[in-house]
């Protein structure tokens, strides 16, 4: 499924207020020129621009405002296209009560697999890349990733 751009541009630029009258509203620091508002209104002014460039490509193209792509008519294209955001939506649900050590491989593996990926290939690199991610936010960035019922046994 494709959009047009025009209005995919459009979503941008409203997703893009929305940040920007956000992050107007974090506080400011003493004494320091950038506050925690400062990169959220960067990403929002860079996304308001090319929300634009896209409006404007969208309009210039006259394209149809939805054009169903080939793939999406091929077996199991649409499962996999609607895949994304059930396990976007389960992550959400089960990190917090089960943890991100669990819930992550096991959606990253069936997701990997989901797309027809071999199994071996997908348990390994859904052990790799949740150790990357949880390396990455959880060590270098100090994100605090949620452990779930991991809490007890971990401290």
């Amino acid at each position: 499924m494709k959009f047009n751009d025009a209005i995919l541009g459009g979503v941008f630029v409203v997703v893009s207020l929305l940040i920007l009258l956000e992050a107007r509203t974090f506080p400011t620091l003493p004494d320091q020129p950038f506050g925690p508002g400062t990169f959220p209104t960067i990403i929002a002014i860079l996304m308001l621009l090319g929300g634009g460039a896209l409006i404007l490509s969208g309009l210039r193209t006259r394209a149809p405002v939805v054009a169903l792509a080939g793939w999406i008519r091929t077996p199991g294209g649409a499962r996999r296209m609607l895949a994304v955001p059930a396990f976007a939506i389960a992550y959400i649900l089960l990190s917090k009560p089960i943890g991100f050590p669990i819930v992550v491989p096991v959606l990253l593996l069936l997701m990997l697999l989901n797309n027809g990926v071999r199994p071996l290939v997908s348990v390994l690199t859904a052990a790799g890349a949740s150790l990357a991610i949880w390396l990455l936010f959880g060590r270098l960035l100090m994100v605090p990733l949620p452990l779930g019922i991991l809490t007890e046994v971990i401290y």
